[in-house]
């Protein structure tokens, strides 16, 4: 059984529950935590040090990966944030390190799309932060919505069907592909219905770490719950 590290926001209350979710069998879960109470860009810039800190801890339980599951703060430091909080988490530990901004990435090329419905709670200036960092990479965000949610514990309670009204809200029929963003936004009950209401595939910050990470390990998990990201 393999052990999967993961670094989260203090706040986070959904990363845990949604891998353990999924992971039964496969791997353990072993948590570390980085300060954040609101998602602001003052807050999301201070967690990339600390992230180190916490990896080096989490390396001497023998996990075989780490995770940075948050989205937000990989790339709100530059659009190669993700990259150099990979690298540096690698330097420290040795292990190899999946940044959620980059598994998201790698999740869309993966389903061949480019044409982005973009889905968060943040507010409209992190939201712009983010498809700008989408575009840069190549997926052009046709149509988005925010929440405007700060408070992390907050997004933590958004239910199931607010997140799959806040999709029937955008112009989802112009992208190739739905993408929900923020780790504390539990996704893996909704995917599902999202890709059945809007004929396309969904990613959520969640399923997208999740996916990468168990491509690091070398191992697969059919969870067609999940969407077509897990079945392609």
């Amino acid at each position: 059984m393999y052990r999967v590290g993961v670094i989260v926001p203090s706040s986070n209350t959904t990363v845990e529950y949604e891998f353990n979710r999924v992971l039964q069998g496969v791997a353990t879960v072993h948590a570390a935590r980085v300060f954040l109470e609101r998602v602001e860009v003052s807050e999301l810039m201070k967690l990339e040090d600390e992230a180190v800190r916490e990896a080096r801890k989490l390396a001497t339980a023998a996990v075989n990966v780490i995770a940075f599951a948050c989205t937000s703060g990989s790339f709100v430091g530059g659009r190669d944030q993700f990259t150099r909080i990979e690298q540096e988490i690698k330097n420290a530990t040795g292990l190899e390190c999946v940044a959620t901004s980059g598994a998201v990435l790698r999740a869309l090329k993966h389903l061949g799309a480019k044409r982005i419905c973009l889905v968060t709670p943040y507010t409209a200036d992190i939201t712009s932060l983010e498809a700008a960092f989408l575009l840069h990479y190549g997926f052009e965000v046709v149509s988005s919505y925010h929440a405007s949610v700060v408070g992390n514990r907050e997004i933590g309670m958004i239910k199931d069907e607010e997140v799959v009204d806040w999709v029937g809200r955008t112009r989802y029929g112009e992208a190739d592909a739905v993408f929900i963003s923020c780790t504390n936004l539990r996704t893996f009950n909704a995917i599902r219905q999202i890709e059945e209401k809007t004929g396309k595939p969904a990613v959520s910050s969640n399923s997208s770490t999740l996916w990468n990470t168990l491509k690091v390990l070398g191992c697969g998990v059919e969870r067609p719950e999940l969407g077509r990201l897990f079945s392609l």
